[in-house]
């Protein structure tokens, strides 16, 4: 006896003293639940205030266990569940299994997310007829403006369950939201909040009793705010521009900070519909689009620079001694004969004998064809490489492209001689180089800012939604391109010429000096692509551009316009309410305000 005694005492001090707090653990999972509160997403602010995304109420249907000792029944009875099947269009079974697994778990149990007001005015109605049903308010990512700047926003989904996996220990749970493209993605750690939760008391079946006196439940902390360097008045101007057109690119940069004023790619996506749950025949519906409307063109897509690259043609050529202002070459008779072969120059007339300026005005190929045989490809690349071509902008958005500047040694990799034929082609911006619409309105920055180097980006600040204070955000750049002054001055005028009395007067905007340059690249798979880049004004730039439109035939006289109307959006607001008879107005308003005058001139063509 005295044995057994002793073997319960032991066995007693083992359980109270030993293995105490493992099963003070177990015992707290038995009676404790953690319900979570859903934070907020951070908010997206254009430059002016304008609000670009932000957080709308979504109502979820959730069956809620009883508390303990409530006069209403455990479960719902066969009719309540077969009325709730019905409203919310979910089969009976399903019901039932949901309500047992909340009565298991004593947790909620969510039947419908993100349900349509239709249905939750029907549920709201009936809730009598169901114990236990409720109607819970959640936040829901929103885009007030639609497919306005979709591509730059991105958008955000459910957490699927691999990512779940891979990051659950940074505080994910199923259900969360999580930034897929775009600036959502871009700076997810930013605009997640931080989740709330109350802690609730449950008996042995699950069923709730009280909250937990000793924990006051946390409130949600919403994530962090952003704002841009977009300029919603540019953007909206540049996408009304772009409304015909099927697929293209535009970006605008303001060339003294390297903000982006607009980024715009054709065909766009209405975010909005990734806030709601995209069904899986609207998912493949999109992803099998041949025109791809999920791809963001400004960054993703790649195009051969055509004519725009003489603008580095000419500042390797300054560069290198080969020529200057004055040089003359064989004149252009609508083409030149190089290695048995013809190449053509895009004026099948001809232009004559020409110096620098007036050749690229007139963006001859057959003067260029020859700066390109005197620089070779490898003094030639080599700039392309300075000015920022072929690599990655470090803009703050996913998945941004290379592009192309094949190099002597990417040649030989692919055992291809890189003769004159090939530099001919490269010089006027053909053959194999690639540049993305980003990198050619950095380019066109470039020139603006004489070879100061600014590295795009939209976020200006990140700003706590509670304080209201900012952080600023201070890409890295002011950088200086090696070239002489003076090169940079002939390249300036050139370009301003263009726009004046050359191949891109459609860019013109009155009382303005504005300087571009035209391009038409040729595509392998249908009519020329358009391009056209410019800055603005000459004497102390504010705004440089970058349009490219697929299979859009002459840069002047399709893409040019297009440009103009991004210009006419950034640099005439005060012109236009002052030809308006009316006051600018300051602070909040002033961009609403301003998106309304521009609008209305642009209807009037003015």
């Amino acid at each position: 006896m005295v044995g057994g005694i002793v073997i319960l005492l032991l066995g007693v001090a083992r359980l109270q003293l030993l293995e105490y707090r493992s099963y003070r653990d177990l015992a707290e999972k038995n009676w404790l639940r953690l319900e979570i509160l859903r934070a907020p997403r951070g908010r997206i602010f254009d430059a002016h205030g304008v609000l670009l995304a932000d957080n709308a109420p979504a109502f979820t249907v959730i069956f809620r266990p009883q508390p303990f000792g409530s006069r209403q029944p455990d479960t719902l009875s066969t009719p309540a569940s077969a009325l709730l099947g019905a409203l919310l269009g979910l089969p009976d079974s399903l019901v039932r299994q949901g309500v047992a697994t909340a009565n298991r778990s004593g947790l909620p149990f969510e039947f419908r997310r993100d349900a349509p007001l239709d249905v939750v005015a029907k549920v709201e109605e009936r809730l009598v007829e169901l114990p236990g049903v409720e109607v819970r308010i959640e936040p829901r990512r929103a885009y007030p403006e639609s497919t306005r700047a979709a591509h730059l926003l991105g958008y955000a989904g459910e957490i699927s369950q691999a990512e779940l996996d891979s990051l659950g220990e940074r505080g994910y749970r199923s259900g969360d939201l999580i930034g897929r493209a775009g600036l959502e993605r871009s700076y997810e750690k930013e605009l997640r909040g931080v989740d709330g939760g109350k802690i609730l008391v449950v008996n042995a079946s699950g069923r709730r009793v009280s909250l937990y006196p000793e924990e006051k439940p946390v409130e949600p902390q919403p994530g962090r705010d952003l704002v841009l360097t977009v300029d919603v008045r540019v953007q909206r101007a540049l996408e009304q521009a772009m409304a015909n057109v099927a697929e293209g690119a535009a970006v605008a940069i303001d060339p003294r900070t390297g903000g982006v004023l607009a980024l715009v790619s054709r065909p766009s996506f209405d975010p909005n519909e990734f806030a709601h749950g995209l069904s899986r025949a609207r998912w493949q519906e999109l992803t099998t689009d041949p025109s791809h409307p999920l791809l963001d063109r400004a960054i993703q897509a790649a195009y051969p620079p055509g004519s725009t690259f003489k603008i580095v043609t000419s500042l390797a050529g300054l560069s290198d001694g080969v020529l200057d202002e004055n040089t003359h070459f064989q004149g252009c008779g609508g083409g030149y004969w190089y290695g048995g072969r013809f190449f053509r120059c895009w004026q099948h007339s001809g232009h004559g004998s020409l110096a620098l300026v007036d050749a690229l005005a007139h963006s001859c190929d057959v003067y260029y064809y020859q700066v390109g045989l005197k620089l070779g490809v490898k003094r030639l690349t080599d700039m392309a490489k300075r000015l920022q071509l072929g690599e990655r902008s470090g803009v703050d958005l996913p998945q941004e492209r290379r592009g192309l500047v094949p190099t002597p040694e990417w040649y030989a990799a692919r055992r291809r001689r890189a003769g004159g034929g090939v530099v001919l082609n490269l010089a006027i911006g053909q053959g194999e180089l690639l540049t993305t619409p980003l990198q050619l309105a950095a380019l066109a920055a470039l020139v603006a800012s004489r070879g100061r180097v600014a590295r795009p980006h939209l976020v200006r600040a990140v700003r706590d939604p509670v304080t209201g204070v900012e952080r600023a955000v201070r890409p890295a750049g002011g950088r200086q391109v090696e070239v002489a002054g003076q090169d940079w001055e002939w390249v300036v005028q050139a370009m301003e010429k263009v726009v004046a009395a050359g191949t891109g007067g459609m860019a013109r905007v009155a009382g303005v000096r504005v300087a571009g340059k035209t391009g038409t690249a040729q595509n392998p798979h249908g009519q020329d692509h358009a391009l056209f880049i410019a800055f603005a004004p000459v004497e102390a730039p504010t705004v440089a551009l970058a349009v490219v439109v697929e299979g859009g035939g002459h840069g002047g006289s399709v893409a040019a316009p297009i440009a103009r109307q991004g210009m006419l959006a950034h640099l005439w607001p005060d012109s236009l309410f002052a030809v308006a008879g009316a006051v600018r107005p300051a602070g909040a308003a002033r961009a609403a305000a301003d998106t309304a005058v521009v609008d209305t001139a642009l209807v009037q063509g003015d």
